[in-house]
């Protein structure tokens, strides 16, 4: 995948005791941790500052 301007970059981030990969996104307080399920699976969990409670998610690849 490819833009023309970059607004978030990936990182290894300690996340509940595991390195996971993060979105990180420049503009927004917003850390997006994803840890695989199975080949085709991400869970996904979305953290900011002042949330309550993170949103998790999942992400399925197209076949």
């Amino acid at each position: 995948m490819q833009t023309r301007q970059a607004k978030a970059r990936l990182r290894m981030v300690e996340y509940r005791g595991r390195v996971s990969a993060s979105m990180i996104y420049d503009n927004l307080p917003i850390y997006d941790t994803f840890r695989l399920i199975d080949p085709d699976t991400l869970l996904g969990v979305m953290d900011y500052k002042g949330m309550e409670q993170p949103f998790f998610f999942k992400l399925h690849r197209d076949k």
